[in-house]
C-alpha cells in the first residue's frame, strides 16, 4: 500500500531547522510494509492541504501528516486536513498527544 508522509512547519521548510519527525515516520511506516514517499516538508496552512492532495492524486491511500498543530494562526494542520478524511477517529490525536507527553 502506498503512503505519504507530510511535515507541516514554516521553520523546517525554510531551513532554519531539520525535520527529525518526518523521517522517523517515514520508518516506522516502512518497517509495517507501506511504500512510502516523503517526507515532504510544506509550511503551515494551505500548502499542507496541497500536498495532501498531490498524494492523493500520487495514489497514496494512507498519508500522514505530522505538525502544524500549535496556537498560532498559522497552525491548520488539522482543518486542512479534515476534508481528506473518509472517516474522522475522536479521541485518536488526543491520545497520541498522551502518549508523546509521557514520553
Amino acid at each position: 500500500m502506498k503512503a505519504s508522509v507530510i511535515t507541516a512547519s514554516r521553520r523546517a521548510a525554510e531551513g532554519v531547522y531539520e525535520d527529525t519527525g518526518g523521517p522517523l515516520i517515514v520508518d516506522a511506516l516502512t518497517d509495517l510494509g507501506f511504500e512510502v514517499t516523503g517526507p515532504v516538508v510544506v509550511p503551515d496552512g494551505q500548502p499542507v492541504a496541497d500536498a495532501i492532495a498531490e498524494a492523493v492524486d500520487g495514489g497514496a491511500r494512507a498519508v500522514v501528516t505530522t505538525g502544524g498543530t500549535g496556537l498560532t494562526p498559522s497552525d491548520l494542520t488539522p482543518e486542512m486536513t479534515r476534508p481528506f478524511l473518509d472517516r474522522e477517529v475522536p479521541g485518536l490525536a488526543e491520545a497520541i498527544r498522551s502518549y508523546g507527553a509521557a514520553q
